[in-house]
């Protein structure tokens, strides 16, 4: 994946000014060479390459925050992730979640009867009466609270609720990701992509907070009201519902400043691991150019300015949740002033203090928790925007409501006016018009970035054609599923992805069936077997990151191999045999003009090479998106146009290398 590239005038330091940041391409050392100023209006920890995509999130937020009217409202867009934690279809997660409830149904009666059973003794201990019957009531119900009792049970319940949670999301999440369209990953980072699912895994943690937290210290707070009228007066319980009330919406009120410093820390977090990625992935390209002191620096940035942001947000958490703390001991203060008043006045017993005493300790938990959790809930909300939005983008390349399989292919392809651009603003691909029968072999020619790959793109739907279409076997291809035309097509790209992983398992990648005599006929036709034969593992060689153990020309006759087995009845070779030598070029030209010709395969080729493109049916001279000029090999040498002009280019160069020899 590519990042998006960041405009000049919403750029910022990775750091703030006063450090000098170190990113590719560039290292500004004056603060004088900065285009504007209006870097100065965004986040000290922002960084270039994600300037346009913090922009672009920041402006939707803030016209969500104005459609729904506030944060309560944003925070409804989340629903999206409740079908991923609702156990419709899991009977051992709801039986958990039952036994979950009576576990904390039980603990709410518990918390009531083991501070009272202690105010009983206290009170037969006054009147001298020796409570040892009460004593061991005492011990059995807290021992049942306690987590040898319905805290162990209870425990033990979260567990399947908490994995199915988790399995739901990261499953989810990673399938929506992998359905997104090209364009999308195309201007994403993978680094970044991977960083935002990594942080949405918190989401995980919703609904064991939801059934086993939230709801049941609600109840504990309502509880506690009614508790305190029994046991003292209605002042007592409007003592503690004031002091509750001020708690929270204090607690509402100070996290809306924490909510930009967390998000900053999570940004800083993703650039960090971007960074960090990069650097591991791009290891050789470091290596040739010898920038392992550029890399240390430029991860350390990250680093201390991940640490920046942290610092930033843990002093701004600390110092306002202390500060809300000092309501806690004065709320003690005012209710245990209410109870002594209470009992000197003889509407409460001596050991109704003692009840409050213990009580306190309950009844203190659920609005410490409740604030904890809101912050914390809030901190896996803001991680979790990225996700959120990924899940809200949608795919541009999707199957039609009434799509349908495409069967059996005989290979005949067509391009009717076919016009196409990337962006709006520029067309790529103007009028082209192609049929390809089954069987032939169409060739695609020109200089760079002159629309060839394109054409093949859009063959396999990457992308969706502007205006004209696109036919197999007189299929529209936007009306027939993804799934059923990207079965039929095989490519060999010019750099092939080879997975960090042996010989044999890339093989079968193409044919999870094939068996090992095809995968070696496959390796034959391709030049390869052989040379696999060298290696000290075999076929179960290790190829490494992105086929890193292998030579270019290696991996090339490895996708060839590939694309022999997954046997389609359409080819595509963008370049296949670019980093190989001519004599195993011409090998493997032999095997693929077998392989074309055993079942009459269409083939579209790639070449800058114009020696392996000789036979072609078709030959397409394109030039800035059009097709300038078409016909045979022997057709457009005779018309004396571009085509011949690269033939005798490319044969004078041969004869002089080869002069050399």
């Amino acid at each position: 994946m590519a990042s998006s590239s960041a405009t000049s005038g919403d750029t910022e330091p990775l750091l703030p000014k006063s450090h000098k940041t170190t990113e590719y391409g560039t290292q500004f050392e004056d603060e004088e060479f900065i285009l504007d100023d209006t870097s100065s209006k965004k986040d000290d920890f922002d960084d270039d390459s994600d300037s346009d995509e913090e922009e672009e999130a920041k402006s939707k937020r803030a016209q969500r925050l104005k459609e729904t009217g506030g944060w309560f409202g944003y925070l409804k867009d989340f629903r999206i992730f409740l079908p991923y934690l609702i156990p419709r279809h899991e009977p051992k997660v709801l039986l958990s979640m039952v036994v979950c409830l009576v576990c904390l149904a039980g603990e709410r009666v518990l918390h009531i009867m083991v501070p009272n059973q202690l105010g009983i003794i206290a009170d037969k201990l006054l009147d001298r009466e020796p409570p040892f019957r009460d004593l061991f009531i005492w011990v059995g119900l807290s021992i049942l609270w306690d987590r040898s009792g319905l805290g162990m049970i209870l425990d033990l319940a979260i567990i399947p609720i908490k994995q199915f949670a988790e399995r739901q999301v990261i499953n989810a999440t990673f399938s929506h990701v992998m359905s997104l369209s090209m364009d999308f990953h195309s201007e994403r980072d993978s680094a970044e992509v991977m960083k935002a699912l990594e942080q949405g895994g918190s989401l995980a943690t919703l609904l064991k907070t939801a059934v086993c937290d939230f709801l049941p210290t609600i109840v504990d707070l309502v509880i506690a009201f009614g508790t305190l009228y029994w046991k003292f007066d209605i002042y007592t319980s409007l003592i503690m519902m004031v002091s509750f009330s001020l708690y929270l919406v204090l607690e509402i009120f100070t996290s809306r400043w924490k909510v930009e410093p967390r998000r900053q820390f999570a940004r800083t977090e993703r650039r960090q691991a971007k960074v960090m990625h990069q650097a591991i992935q791009g290891w050789t390209t470091v290596s040739y150019f010898n920038m392992f002191g550029f890399e240390r620096k430029r991860f350390g940035q990250t680093v201390d300015a991940k640490l920046a942001a942290d610092r930033k947000w843990s002093i701004l958490d600390h110092t306002l949740q202390g500060a809300l703390d000092l309501i806690i001991p004065w709320t003690f203060f005012a209710l245990a002033g209410m109870a002594i008043w209470n009992i000197s006045q003889g509407r409460s017993k001596p050991g109704d203090f003692v009840f409050l005493v213990q009580y306190w300790e309950y009844l203190i938990w659920p609005l410490k928790w409740l604030s904890h959790e809101y912050r914390e809930i809030m901190s896996n909300l803001i991680d979790a925007e990225r996700l959120l939005a990924l899940l809200r983008t949608k795919p541009t390349i999707a199957d039609k409501e009434d799509a349908y399989t495409l069967g059996p292919v005989d290979g005949h392809v067509a391009f009717e006016s076919v016009e196409f651009g990337y962006d709006g603003r520029k067309t790529t691909i103007q009028d082209f018009n192609i049929v390809a029968e089954p069987g032939q072999t169409i060739a695609l020619v020109g200089a760079t970035g002159a629309g060839k790959s394109t054409v093949t793109k859009l063959l396999l739907r990457f992308y969706d054609v502007t205006s004209g279409r696109i036919t197999v076997d007189h299929h529209d291809i936007r009306d027939i599923t993804l799934d059923s035309l990207r079965n039929v097509i095989g490519v060999v790209p010019q750099d092939p992805l080879l997975f960090n992983g042996t010989i044999l398992e890339n093989l079968r990648y193409a044919k999870p069936s094939a068996t090992f005599p095809e995968i070696i006929a496959a390796c034959r036709a391709a030049a390869i077997h052989d040379r696999i034969l060298t290696f000290p593992d075999g076929y179960k060689t290790h190829v490494g990151e992105q086929g890193v153990k292998l030579s270019g020309g290696e991996v090339q006759r490895l996708a060839v191999a590939r694309v022999f087995l997954k046997d389609p009845p359409i080819l595509i070779l963008d370049e296949a045999t670019s980093a190989i030598d001519t004599h195993t070029e011409s090998n493997i030209q032999r095997a693929l003009d077998a392989f074309k010709n055993s079942k009459r395969r269409t083939m579209f080729v790639i070449a800058h090479r114009l020696s392996t493109i000789v036979g072609a049916d078709q030959i397409l001279v394109f030039d800035e998106g059009r097709v300038v000029e078409r016909g045979t090999h022997s057709e457009l040498i005779a018309s004396g146009g571009v085509y011949q002009r690269l033939w005798s280019r490319q044969t004078s160069t041969y004869r002089e290398e080869g002069d050399l020899l």
